[in-house]
Protein backbone atom coordinates (compact mmCIF):
# COMPACT_ATOMS: atom_id res chain seq x y z
CA UNK A 1 0.00 0.00 0.00
CA UNK A 2 0.88 3.46 -0.76
CA UNK A 3 1.54 6.19 1.84
CA UNK A 4 -1.25 7.70 3.65
CA UNK A 5 -2.34 11.33 2.34
CA UNK A 6 -1.94 13.63 5.73
CA UNK A 7 -3.75 16.44 3.32
CA UNK A 8 -6.74 13.87 3.27
CA UNK A 9 -6.57 13.01 7.23
CA UNK A 10 -6.81 16.98 7.50
CA UNK A 11 -9.71 17.51 5.98
CA UNK A 12 -11.68 15.27 8.36
CA UNK A 13 -10.38 16.31 11.45
CA UNK A 14 -10.09 19.68 11.44
CA UNK A 15 -12.72 21.34 12.73
CA UNK A 16 -13.86 23.66 15.79
CA UNK A 17 -15.31 22.98 19.05
CA UNK A 18 -18.21 24.87 20.17
CA UNK A 19 -20.33 24.47 22.90
CA UNK A 20 -23.98 23.23 21.56
CA UNK A 21 -27.11 20.84 22.69
CA UNK A 22 -25.38 18.94 20.41
CA UNK A 23 -21.30 19.05 20.57
CA UNK A 24 -21.45 16.63 16.87
CA UNK A 25 -23.18 19.45 15.18
CA UNK A 26 -20.17 21.78 13.93
CA UNK A 27 -18.63 22.56 10.66
CA UNK A 28 -14.69 22.80 9.15
CA UNK A 29 -12.68 24.96 10.30
CA UNK A 30 -9.92 25.44 7.63
CA UNK A 31 -6.77 24.40 7.81
CA UNK A 32 -5.46 23.94 11.29
CA UNK A 33 -2.49 21.85 12.23
CA UNK A 34 -2.47 18.81 13.96
CA UNK A 35 -0.25 20.81 16.66
CA UNK A 36 -2.83 23.57 16.89
CA UNK A 37 -5.63 21.17 17.76
CA UNK A 38 -3.71 19.28 20.48
CA UNK A 39 -2.99 22.25 22.32
CA UNK A 40 -5.99 22.31 24.42
CA UNK A 41 -8.24 19.76 25.45
CA UNK A 42 -11.32 21.06 23.26
CA UNK A 43 -9.11 20.40 20.48
CA UNK A 44 -9.16 16.72 21.09
CA UNK A 45 -12.94 16.96 21.64
CA UNK A 46 -12.91 18.35 17.92
CA UNK A 47 -10.63 15.91 16.69
CA UNK A 48 -12.63 12.62 18.07
CA UNK A 49 -15.95 14.83 16.43
CA UNK A 50 -14.38 14.88 13.45
CA UNK A 51 -13.64 10.77 13.45
CA UNK A 52 -17.69 10.36 13.72
CA UNK A 53 -17.91 12.94 11.22
CA UNK A 54 -15.94 11.16 9.23
CA UNK A 55 -17.83 7.74 9.50
CA UNK A 56 -20.86 9.48 8.45
CA UNK A 57 -19.53 10.34 4.65
CA UNK A 58 -22.10 9.02 2.00
CA UNK A 59 -19.93 6.67 1.12
CA UNK A 60 -19.63 4.93 4.77
CA UNK A 61 -22.58 5.08 6.69
CA UNK A 62 -24.16 8.45 5.27
CA UNK A 63 -25.67 6.06 2.54
CA UNK A 64 -23.79 3.10 1.03
CA UNK A 65 -23.34 1.14 4.65
CA UNK A 66 -26.93 2.25 5.52
CA UNK A 67 -29.68 1.86 3.24
CA UNK A 68 -26.97 1.71 -0.34
CA UNK A 69 -24.75 -0.38 -2.04
CA UNK A 70 -24.48 -3.14 0.92
CA UNK A 71 -28.88 -3.28 1.12
CA UNK A 72 -28.80 -3.99 -2.61
CA UNK A 73 -26.29 -6.60 -2.26
CA UNK A 74 -28.68 -8.26 0.51
CA UNK A 75 -31.16 -8.20 -2.42
CA UNK A 76 -33.63 -5.93 -0.71
CA UNK A 77 -34.74 -3.74 -3.41
CA UNK A 78 -36.18 -4.84 -6.67
CA UNK A 79 -36.82 -2.35 -9.67
CA UNK A 80 -38.13 -4.58 -11.71
CA UNK A 81 -41.10 -2.13 -11.90
CA UNK A 82 -39.14 0.60 -14.24
CA UNK A 83 -39.57 -0.80 -17.88
CA UNK A 84 -36.81 -1.69 -19.99
CA UNK A 85 -37.70 0.96 -22.05
CA UNK A 86 -36.76 3.42 -19.90
CA UNK A 87 -34.08 1.27 -17.96
CA UNK A 88 -31.31 2.61 -16.99
CA UNK A 89 -28.46 1.37 -15.05
CA UNK A 90 -26.82 2.75 -11.38
CA UNK A 91 -24.59 1.41 -9.12
CA UNK A 92 -27.18 0.17 -7.32
CA UNK A 93 -29.03 -2.48 -9.97
CA UNK A 94 -25.23 -3.33 -10.55
CA UNK A 95 -24.65 -4.17 -6.81
CA UNK A 96 -28.29 -6.19 -6.64
CA UNK A 97 -26.67 -8.11 -9.30
CA UNK A 98 -23.25 -8.22 -7.97
CA UNK A 99 -21.81 -6.73 -11.14
CA UNK A 100 -19.04 -5.34 -9.20
CA UNK A 101 -16.71 -5.16 -12.12
CA UNK A 102 -19.35 -2.25 -13.12
CA UNK A 103 -17.30 1.22 -13.66
CA UNK A 104 -19.30 2.92 -11.52
CA UNK A 105 -19.74 0.69 -9.08
CA UNK A 106 -16.23 -0.29 -8.73
CA UNK A 107 -15.72 3.71 -8.37
CA UNK A 108 -17.29 3.50 -5.53
CA UNK A 109 -16.48 0.31 -3.83
CA UNK A 110 -12.88 1.75 -3.63
CA UNK A 111 -14.50 4.89 -2.35
CA UNK A 112 -15.97 2.85 0.29
CA UNK A 113 -12.33 1.66 0.93
CA UNK A 114 -10.50 4.61 0.98
CA UNK A 115 -13.07 6.47 3.10
CA UNK A 116 -13.38 3.77 5.60
CA UNK A 117 -8.99 3.66 5.88
CA UNK A 118 -9.26 7.24 6.28
CA UNK A 119 -11.32 7.23 9.55
CA UNK A 120 -8.72 4.54 10.93
CA UNK A 121 -6.06 7.18 10.25
CA UNK A 122 -7.96 10.05 12.22
CA UNK A 123 -8.36 7.65 14.83
CA UNK A 124 -4.50 6.52 14.89
CA UNK A 125 -4.10 10.51 14.90
CA UNK A 126 -5.92 10.81 17.66
CA UNK A 127 -4.92 7.51 19.31
CA UNK A 128 -1.18 8.60 19.38
CA UNK A 129 -1.70 11.95 20.23
CA UNK A 130 -3.82 11.82 23.16
CA UNK A 131 -1.52 8.63 24.64
CA UNK A 132 1.35 11.04 25.98
CA UNK A 133 -0.62 14.08 26.94
CA UNK A 134 -1.00 15.25 30.88
CA UNK A 135 -4.27 15.02 32.05
CA UNK A 136 -4.53 18.28 33.16
CA UNK A 137 -5.13 19.71 29.51
CA UNK A 138 -8.72 18.06 29.97
CA UNK A 139 -11.60 20.22 31.05
CA UNK A 140 -12.68 16.57 32.85
CA UNK A 141 -9.27 15.68 33.58
CA UNK A 142 -7.96 11.95 33.26
CA UNK A 143 -11.54 10.76 32.50
CA UNK A 144 -12.18 12.93 29.69
CA UNK A 145 -9.15 11.60 28.43
CA UNK A 146 -9.76 8.40 28.91
CA UNK A 147 -13.32 8.82 27.64
CA UNK A 148 -12.00 10.00 23.96
CA UNK A 149 -9.17 7.50 23.98
CA UNK A 150 -11.86 4.70 24.22
CA UNK A 151 -14.13 6.24 22.15
CA UNK A 152 -11.50 6.57 19.50
CA UNK A 153 -10.40 2.74 20.11
CA UNK A 154 -13.68 1.80 19.12
CA UNK A 155 -13.80 4.01 16.48
CA UNK A 156 -10.89 2.16 14.57
CA UNK A 157 -11.80 -1.00 15.79
CA UNK A 158 -15.77 -0.75 14.40
CA UNK A 159 -14.27 0.72 11.26
CA UNK A 160 -12.32 -2.16 10.88
CA UNK A 161 -14.56 -4.87 10.88
CA UNK A 162 -17.21 -3.24 8.82
CA UNK A 163 -14.34 -3.35 5.82
CA UNK A 164 -13.47 -7.05 7.37
CA UNK A 165 -17.35 -8.22 6.74
CA UNK A 166 -17.48 -6.57 3.11
CA UNK A 167 -13.65 -6.69 1.94
CA UNK A 168 -13.04 -10.55 3.06
CA UNK A 169 -14.49 -13.86 3.99
CA UNK A 170 -16.62 -14.73 6.79
CA UNK A 171 -15.36 -17.10 9.59
CA UNK A 172 -17.81 -19.10 8.41
CA UNK A 173 -16.33 -20.12 5.24
CA UNK A 174 -12.92 -21.17 6.42
CA UNK A 175 -10.97 -20.06 3.62
CA UNK A 176 -7.02 -19.36 4.60
CA UNK A 177 -5.43 -16.42 3.23
CA UNK A 178 -4.68 -12.55 3.95
CA UNK A 179 -6.83 -10.18 2.93
CA UNK A 180 -6.67 -6.93 4.38
CA UNK A 181 -4.40 -4.79 7.17
CA UNK A 182 -5.39 -3.95 10.42
CA UNK A 183 -3.30 -0.30 10.86
CA UNK A 184 -2.56 0.71 14.34
CA UNK A 185 -0.03 3.40 13.47
CA UNK A 186 -0.29 7.23 11.79
CA UNK A 187 1.44 7.26 9.24
CA UNK A 188 1.62 3.92 7.64
CA UNK A 189 3.68 3.53 4.90
CA UNK A 190 3.17 0.18 4.00
CA UNK A 191 0.04 -1.63 6.52
CA UNK A 192 0.32 -5.88 5.32
CA UNK A 193 -2.81 -7.39 4.86
CA UNK A 194 -2.88 -10.44 7.47
CA UNK A 195 -5.52 -13.58 7.98
CA UNK A 196 -9.47 -12.77 8.88
CA UNK A 197 -8.17 -14.09 12.12
CA UNK A 198 -5.82 -12.21 13.64
CA UNK A 199 -7.52 -9.44 12.46
CA UNK A 200 -11.09 -10.07 13.97
CA UNK A 201 -8.61 -10.66 16.97
CA UNK A 202 -7.21 -7.22 16.72
CA UNK A 203 -10.96 -5.87 16.74
CA UNK A 204 -11.75 -7.24 20.07
CA UNK A 205 -8.72 -6.14 21.37
CA UNK A 206 -9.32 -2.49 20.41
CA UNK A 207 -13.05 -2.92 21.85
CA UNK A 208 -12.06 -4.45 25.03
CA UNK A 209 -9.15 -1.58 25.21
CA UNK A 210 -12.89 0.69 24.80
CA UNK A 211 -14.52 -0.68 27.01
CA UNK A 212 -12.35 -0.35 29.80
CA UNK A 213 -11.29 3.36 29.05
CA UNK A 214 -15.28 4.44 28.53
CA UNK A 215 -16.66 2.70 31.89
CA UNK A 216 -14.74 5.12 33.93
CA UNK A 217 -17.80 7.62 33.17
CA UNK A 218 -20.37 5.43 31.93
CA UNK A 219 -20.64 3.30 34.77
CA UNK A 220 -20.67 5.86 37.48
CA UNK A 221 -24.28 7.50 38.40
CA UNK A 222 -23.68 10.42 36.06
CA UNK A 223 -22.62 8.51 33.32
CA UNK A 224 -25.43 5.80 33.62
CA UNK A 225 -28.61 8.89 34.27
CA UNK A 226 -26.91 10.37 30.30
CA UNK A 227 -27.03 6.43 29.14
CA UNK A 228 -30.05 6.10 31.20
CA UNK A 229 -33.21 5.90 28.18
CA UNK A 230 -33.04 6.70 24.92
CA UNK A 231 -34.40 10.26 25.51
CA UNK A 232 -31.63 10.77 27.72
CA UNK A 233 -29.27 9.13 25.33
CA UNK A 234 -30.24 11.05 22.17
CA UNK A 235 -32.57 13.91 23.19
CA UNK A 236 -30.55 15.17 25.97
CA UNK A 237 -34.36 14.70 27.98
CA UNK A 238 -33.79 12.98 31.18
CA UNK A 239 -35.86 11.73 34.23
CA UNK A 240 -36.19 13.97 37.16
CA UNK A 241 -35.75 10.85 39.60
CA UNK A 242 -33.09 10.00 37.88
CA UNK A 243 -30.96 13.50 37.86
CA UNK A 244 -31.20 14.04 41.57
CA UNK A 245 -30.31 17.28 42.42
CA UNK A 246 -28.15 17.79 39.21
CA UNK A 247 -29.68 19.75 37.11
CA UNK A 248 -29.00 19.11 32.92
CA UNK A 249 -27.98 22.64 32.58
CA UNK A 250 -24.88 22.10 34.58
CA UNK A 251 -23.71 19.18 32.61
CA UNK A 252 -21.30 20.00 29.99
CA UNK A 253 -22.30 19.47 26.72
CA UNK A 254 -19.55 17.00 26.10
CA UNK A 255 -21.03 14.13 28.09
CA UNK A 256 -24.38 14.60 26.78
CA UNK A 257 -25.81 12.13 23.42
CA UNK A 258 -24.19 9.66 24.54
CA UNK A 259 -25.97 7.19 22.53
CA UNK A 260 -24.61 8.92 19.42
CA UNK A 261 -21.03 8.19 20.86
CA UNK A 262 -19.06 4.83 20.97
CA UNK A 263 -19.97 4.78 25.09
CA UNK A 264 -19.38 1.65 27.49
CA UNK A 265 -22.98 -0.33 26.48
CA UNK A 266 -22.74 0.38 22.77
CA UNK A 267 -19.31 -1.14 22.77
CA UNK A 268 -20.69 -4.28 25.24
CA UNK A 269 -22.92 -4.94 22.00
CA UNK A 270 -20.55 -4.37 19.50
CA UNK A 271 -18.63 -6.85 21.25
CA UNK A 272 -20.97 -9.28 21.09
CA UNK A 273 -22.15 -8.92 17.15
CA UNK A 274 -18.17 -9.31 16.88
CA UNK A 275 -17.98 -12.58 18.94
CA UNK A 276 -20.95 -13.85 16.84
CA UNK A 277 -19.21 -13.45 13.59
CA UNK A 278 -16.27 -15.07 15.17
CA UNK A 279 -18.76 -17.76 15.74
CA UNK A 280 -17.63 -17.71 19.47
CA UNK A 281 -21.64 -18.10 20.64
CA UNK A 282 -21.07 -18.44 24.20
CA UNK A 283 -19.07 -15.20 24.75
CA UNK A 284 -21.63 -12.84 22.17
CA UNK A 285 -24.51 -14.11 24.16
CA UNK A 286 -23.02 -12.90 27.86
CA UNK A 287 -22.17 -9.68 26.60
CA UNK A 288 -25.52 -9.19 24.64
CA UNK A 289 -26.94 -10.47 28.14
CA UNK A 290 -25.21 -8.31 29.91
CA UNK A 291 -26.66 -4.75 28.02
CA UNK A 292 -30.14 -6.20 28.23
CA UNK A 293 -29.80 -6.80 31.44
CA UNK A 294 -27.72 -4.46 32.98
CA UNK A 295 -28.67 -3.21 36.03
CA UNK A 296 -28.16 0.71 36.86
CA UNK A 297 -28.96 3.34 39.45
CA UNK A 298 -29.37 7.14 38.86
CA UNK A 299 -28.05 10.10 40.64
CA UNK A 300 -31.03 9.84 42.41
CA UNK A 301 -30.09 6.45 43.99
CA UNK A 302 -33.18 4.63 42.59
CA UNK A 303 -32.74 0.99 40.33
CA UNK A 304 -33.62 0.82 36.99
CA UNK A 305 -33.17 -1.16 33.39
CA UNK A 306 -31.41 0.94 30.61
CA UNK A 307 -32.41 -0.67 28.12
CA UNK A 308 -36.22 -1.36 27.97
CA UNK A 309 -38.91 -2.90 25.64
CA UNK A 310 -39.75 -0.71 22.26
CA UNK A 311 -41.76 1.84 22.32
CA UNK A 312 -44.31 1.96 19.31
CA UNK A 313 -47.10 4.50 20.98
CA UNK A 314 -49.56 6.08 18.91
CA UNK A 315 -48.15 9.45 20.00
CA UNK A 316 -44.26 8.93 18.52
CA UNK A 317 -45.01 6.05 15.45
CA UNK A 318 -48.44 4.71 14.92
CA UNK A 319 -50.49 7.92 14.76
CA UNK A 320 -52.14 8.97 11.67
CA UNK A 321 -49.85 9.31 8.69
CA UNK A 322 -45.86 9.29 7.99
CA UNK A 323 -45.85 13.32 7.79
CA UNK A 324 -46.51 13.84 11.85
CA UNK A 325 -44.72 10.81 13.10
CA UNK A 326 -42.18 11.75 15.71
CA UNK A 327 -39.77 8.80 15.88
CA UNK A 328 -39.75 6.70 12.66
CA UNK A 329 -36.57 5.35 13.30
CA UNK A 330 -37.84 3.89 16.91
CA UNK A 331 -35.25 5.61 18.72
CA UNK A 332 -36.52 3.31 21.57
CA UNK A 333 -34.71 0.39 20.44
CA UNK A 334 -31.45 1.83 19.47
CA UNK A 335 -28.52 1.21 20.96
CA UNK A 336 -25.61 3.31 19.46
CA UNK A 337 -26.73 5.68 16.38
CA UNK A 338 -24.23 7.81 14.36
CA UNK A 339 -25.80 11.44 13.99
CA UNK A 340 -26.13 13.86 10.85
CA UNK A 341 -27.59 17.08 11.39
CA UNK A 342 -27.87 17.87 7.54
CA UNK A 343 -28.52 14.37 6.20
CA UNK A 344 -31.53 15.02 4.32
CA UNK A 345 -29.43 17.89 2.37
CA UNK A 346 -25.96 15.77 2.54
CA UNK A 347 -27.41 12.54 1.27
CA UNK A 348 -29.95 13.82 -1.06
CA UNK A 349 -32.63 11.58 0.54
CA UNK A 350 -35.90 13.16 -1.49
CA UNK A 351 -34.16 11.21 -4.63
CA UNK A 352 -33.82 7.99 -3.08
CA UNK A 353 -37.31 8.23 -0.77
CA UNK A 354 -38.98 10.57 -2.71
CA UNK A 355 -42.66 10.96 -1.87
CA UNK A 356 -44.42 11.66 -5.26
CA UNK A 357 -43.39 10.70 -8.81
CA UNK A 358 -42.56 13.73 -10.73
CA UNK A 359 -43.12 12.45 -14.29
CA UNK A 360 -44.96 9.58 -15.83
CA UNK A 361 -41.89 6.78 -15.59
CA UNK A 362 -41.18 6.74 -11.92
CA UNK A 363 -38.03 7.46 -10.38
CA UNK A 364 -35.13 4.99 -10.96
CA UNK A 365 -32.95 6.10 -7.80
CA UNK A 366 -36.26 4.60 -5.49
CA UNK A 367 -35.06 2.06 -3.42
CA UNK A 368 -38.27 -0.12 -3.33
CA UNK A 369 -38.45 -2.36 -1.06
CA UNK A 370 -38.90 -6.42 -2.46
CA UNK A 371 -41.86 -7.53 -0.95
CA UNK A 372 -43.07 -10.25 -3.17
CA UNK A 373 -39.76 -11.33 -4.20
CA UNK A 374 -38.36 -11.71 -1.07
CA UNK A 375 -41.32 -12.41 0.47
CA UNK A 376 -40.66 -10.26 3.89
CA UNK A 377 -43.56 -10.45 5.36
CA UNK A 378 -45.09 -13.83 4.73
CA UNK A 379 -44.13 -16.31 7.84
CA UNK A 380 -41.79 -18.62 6.86
CA UNK A 381 -42.92 -21.87 8.14
CA UNK A 382 -47.26 -21.30 7.30
CA UNK A 383 -46.31 -18.53 4.83
CA UNK A 384 -49.33 -16.90 6.47
CA UNK A 385 -49.55 -13.33 4.90
CA UNK A 386 -48.30 -10.68 8.10
CA UNK A 387 -48.28 -7.27 5.99
CA UNK A 388 -51.18 -6.10 7.50
CA UNK A 389 -50.79 -6.47 11.18
CA UNK A 390 -46.72 -6.08 11.61
CA UNK A 391 -46.62 -2.70 12.57
CA UNK A 392 -42.70 -2.37 10.49
CA UNK A 393 -44.89 -2.50 7.52
CA UNK A 394 -48.20 -0.71 9.36
CA UNK A 395 -45.89 2.16 9.83
CA UNK A 396 -42.12 1.79 9.05
CA UNK A 397 -43.16 1.66 4.95
CA UNK A 398 -45.21 3.82 2.88
CA UNK A 399 -46.26 3.93 -1.00
CA UNK A 400 -45.14 6.70 -3.37
CA UNK A 401 -47.49 8.46 -5.23
CA UNK A 402 -47.22 7.17 -8.71
CA UNK A 403 -49.52 5.33 -10.77
CA UNK A 404 -47.73 2.50 -11.40
CA UNK A 405 -47.72 1.29 -7.85
CA UNK A 406 -50.90 -0.50 -6.70
CA UNK A 407 -51.50 -2.30 -3.15
CA UNK A 408 -48.53 -2.87 -0.88
CA UNK A 409 -45.95 -4.34 -4.08
CA UNK A 410 -43.91 -1.78 -4.03
CA UNK A 411 -42.87 0.44 -1.11
CA UNK A 412 -40.27 2.28 0.61
CA UNK A 413 -38.70 2.45 4.07
CA UNK A 414 -40.61 5.15 6.01
CA UNK A 415 -37.50 5.20 8.36
CA UNK A 416 -35.89 7.78 5.61
CA UNK A 417 -39.13 9.68 5.09
CA UNK A 418 -38.46 13.20 4.27
CA UNK A 419 -41.67 15.01 6.37
CA UNK A 420 -42.70 18.63 5.15
CA UNK A 421 -42.35 19.51 8.33
CA UNK A 422 -38.52 20.37 8.55
CA UNK A 423 -38.34 20.07 12.76
CA UNK A 424 -39.40 16.70 12.58
CA UNK A 425 -38.14 15.70 9.19
CA UNK A 426 -34.36 16.97 10.51
CA UNK A 427 -35.05 15.12 13.71
CA UNK A 428 -36.23 11.78 12.39
CA UNK A 429 -33.41 12.12 9.62
CA UNK A 430 -30.08 13.19 11.75
CA UNK A 431 -29.97 9.38 13.40
CA UNK A 432 -28.22 6.80 11.57
CA UNK A 433 -28.73 3.41 13.26
CA UNK A 434 -26.02 1.62 13.68
CA UNK A 435 -26.56 -0.91 16.49
CA UNK A 436 -30.19 -2.37 17.59
CA UNK A 437 -31.44 -3.78 20.90
CA UNK A 438 -32.96 -6.10 19.06
CA UNK A 439 -29.92 -7.70 17.00
CA UNK A 440 -28.94 -8.62 21.06
CA UNK A 441 -31.85 -10.00 21.10
CA UNK A 442 -31.22 -12.38 17.68
CA UNK A 443 -27.83 -13.34 19.31
CA UNK A 444 -29.52 -14.40 22.58
CA UNK A 445 -32.09 -16.25 20.30
CA UNK A 446 -29.55 -18.09 18.11
CA UNK A 447 -27.02 -19.13 20.91
CA UNK A 448 -30.39 -20.70 22.54
CA UNK A 449 -30.76 -22.35 19.18
CA UNK A 450 -27.44 -23.78 19.08
CA UNK A 451 -27.67 -25.33 22.10
CA UNK A 452 -31.06 -27.11 21.34
CA UNK A 453 -33.35 -24.52 23.82
CA UNK A 454 -35.93 -24.02 20.86
CA UNK A 455 -38.16 -23.05 22.94
CA UNK A 456 -36.18 -20.30 24.85
CA UNK A 457 -35.31 -19.33 21.16
CA UNK A 458 -38.77 -18.85 20.33
CA UNK A 459 -39.76 -17.25 23.48
CA UNK A 460 -37.52 -14.42 22.48
CA UNK A 461 -38.80 -14.02 18.74
CA UNK A 462 -42.01 -14.44 19.60
CA UNK A 463 -41.56 -11.05 21.83
CA UNK A 464 -39.79 -9.46 19.56
CA UNK A 465 -42.92 -10.00 17.26
CA UNK A 466 -45.55 -9.53 19.93
CA UNK A 467 -44.40 -6.05 20.40
CA UNK A 468 -44.35 -5.12 16.71
CA UNK A 469 -48.41 -6.08 16.30
CA UNK A 470 -48.14 -9.84 15.49
CA UNK A 471 -49.72 -11.75 18.33
CA UNK A 472 -49.56 -15.14 16.76
CA UNK A 473 -46.84 -16.50 18.12
CA UNK A 474 -44.64 -18.50 15.74
CA UNK A 475 -44.37 -22.66 15.98
CA UNK A 476 -41.28 -23.59 17.60
CA UNK A 477 -39.26 -25.51 15.17
CA UNK A 478 -36.68 -27.87 17.16
CA UNK A 479 -34.13 -28.23 14.78
CA UNK A 480 -31.73 -25.07 13.64
CA UNK A 481 -32.40 -24.59 10.01
CA UNK A 482 -35.97 -23.98 11.10
CA UNK A 483 -35.39 -21.36 13.65
CA UNK A 484 -32.77 -19.98 11.00
CA UNK A 485 -35.09 -19.58 8.61
CA UNK A 486 -37.77 -17.51 11.20
CA UNK A 487 -35.11 -15.45 12.45
CA UNK A 488 -33.86 -14.29 8.73
CA UNK A 489 -37.56 -13.61 7.95
CA UNK A 490 -37.75 -11.23 11.40
CA UNK A 491 -34.46 -9.46 10.68
CA UNK A 492 -35.53 -9.33 7.37
CA UNK A 493 -38.14 -6.74 8.55
CA UNK A 494 -36.05 -5.25 11.50
CA UNK A 495 -33.50 -4.25 9.47
CA UNK A 496 -35.13 -2.93 6.01
CA UNK A 497 -32.60 -0.06 4.92
CA UNK A 498 -29.91 -0.19 7.90
CA UNK A 499 -27.47 -1.79 6.60
CA UNK A 500 -26.99 -5.03 8.33
CA UNK A 501 -29.00 -7.67 6.38
CA UNK A 502 -26.51 -8.68 3.95
CA UNK A 503 -23.68 -9.21 7.16
CA UNK A 504 -26.48 -11.64 8.43
CA UNK A 505 -26.95 -13.87 5.41
CA UNK A 506 -23.02 -13.88 4.79
CA UNK A 507 -22.31 -14.59 8.31
CA UNK A 508 -24.47 -17.58 8.47
CA UNK A 509 -23.86 -18.57 4.57
CA UNK A 510 -27.63 -18.36 4.44
CA UNK A 511 -29.32 -19.33 0.92
CA UNK A 512 -31.09 -16.19 -0.24
CA UNK A 513 -33.28 -16.03 -2.62
CA UNK A 514 -31.97 -14.64 -5.99
CA UNK A 515 -34.47 -14.43 -8.93
CA UNK A 516 -36.25 -18.04 -9.08
CA UNK A 517 -33.38 -19.80 -7.31
CA UNK A 518 -32.41 -19.60 -3.48
CA UNK A 519 -28.62 -20.35 -2.73
CA UNK A 520 -26.14 -19.40 -1.00
CA UNK A 521 -24.04 -15.98 -2.01
CA UNK A 522 -20.74 -17.32 -3.87
CA UNK A 523 -17.36 -16.05 -2.72
CA UNK A 524 -17.14 -13.46 -5.47
CA UNK A 525 -20.64 -12.32 -4.45
CA UNK A 526 -20.07 -12.14 -0.98
CA UNK A 527 -17.14 -10.36 -0.72
CA UNK A 528 -16.23 -6.94 -2.30
CA UNK A 529 -13.04 -6.59 -4.66
CA UNK A 530 -9.78 -4.68 -3.04
CA UNK A 531 -9.08 -1.81 -4.90
CA UNK A 532 -6.15 -2.15 -7.07
CA UNK A 533 -4.79 1.20 -5.98
CA UNK A 534 -4.70 0.62 -2.33
CA UNK A 535 -3.47 4.63 -1.81
CA UNK A 536 -5.54 5.30 1.80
Amino acid sequence: MKKISFKILLSAVVLSFTSCANWLDIEPDGEATNDKLTETGDGYRSMLSGVYKAMTSASLYGTELQFGVVDCMSRQYSWDWYSTANSSKTIYTEARNFNYSDVNLRQKIDDIWLKGYNVIANANNLIQSIEKENSGKFEGGEMEQRMILGEAYGCRALMHFDLCRLFAPAPVEQESGDYLPYVTEYPNIQPQAISVDKFLEHVVSDIKKARALTADFDTTALGMTMNSSSNARFYDQYDANMEGSTSSEMIDDFYKGRGYRLNYYALTALLARVYQYMGQDDLAYAYADSVLNFKAYGLAGASYSMFTADDWSTVKIANSDHESRQDLKVVSNLIFALYCADSYEDYNLESFFQKKSENSIGNSNWMTVDIEGQEIFKNATTQQDEFENDYRSKYLLFVPDFSAFQGNKYCLSAKWYCSDDKTLRDKNLQTLPMIRATELRYIMAEHKARTGDFEGAYQILNEIRSNRGLKTALTTQNDFQGFQNDLIRDAQREWISEGQLFYLYKRLGAKVKIGNQVRKLSKAEYMLPIPDNQNM
